[in-house]
């Protein structure tokens, strides 16, 4: 993956470009993680990729890389219990906003993954698949990646009954087994509609 659009803003005079996405939009439990990274001019990350494209291993060693050579880099975390309370749309935008506020110095201009869910004063813009185009953004959806995957797997070791260190919390065939047999849990998003369907069964 190259730094195309990088290159451009930089000679535009953006100095701070920064990429930005999250994980665990879709996930059943746990929290949402967002994650926004400087890339320095030049900058050479073998590896760096889609984060859904790599192996755990791959992803924790590229990820050491990133945190090592990013000039600033910030999470935003928004619990299961927030995303709740408004909703996964306005959770994705806190969480944003969080990781963005990490950035020393400010950034100059935002590169964001997906399509446009907030808008920020900051000159910005929102790609498709920016993560499978864009350097700064693959690299911001690793970093987000692997810090919710460390999450969840601290979370499997209070709730290893539903083994969350495989699936991380997302909607699997054994995932929903497990809330089947053991039921809901704290750490369960109770607005998403497959825990909407298991709390309607109980009454």
């Amino acid at each position: 993956m190259n730094l195309k659009f990088e290159n451009n803003l930089w000679r535009s005079g953006y100095d701070h470009v920064v990429g930005l996405d999250e994980a665990g939009r879709g996930s059943w439990a746990g929290p949402l993680v967002a994650a926004a990274v400087v890339l320095p001019h030049g900058a050479k990350i073998a590896g760096v990729d889609d984060s859904k494209k790599l192996t755990p291993q791959k992803r924790e060693r590229v990820f050491l890389d990133i945190v090592k050579i990013a000039l600033s880099w910030g999470l935003g975390i928004v619990s299961q219990k927030t995303i709740d309370e408004v909703g996964i749309l306005q959770a994705n935008k806190m969480a944003f906003i969080q990781a963005l506020e990490k950035i020393n110095p400010a950034p100059q201009y935002i590169l964001v993954d997906g399509i446009k869910n907030f808008e920020p004063s900051t000159p910005h813009e929102f790609i498709i698949s920016g993560d499978s185009k864009i350097m700064s953004i693959a690299a911001a959806s690793i970093v987000a990646k692997v810090v919710r995957d460390q999450i969840l797997n601290q979370l499997h070791h209070l709730y290893p009954h539903y083994n969350l260190q495989q699936h991380k919390g997302y909607g699997t065939a054994e995932h929903r087994q497990a809330l089947q047999e053991h039921g809901l849990s704290e750490i369960h998003r109770l607005s998403f509609r497959p825990m909407e369907e298991i709390i309607m069964q109980e009454f």
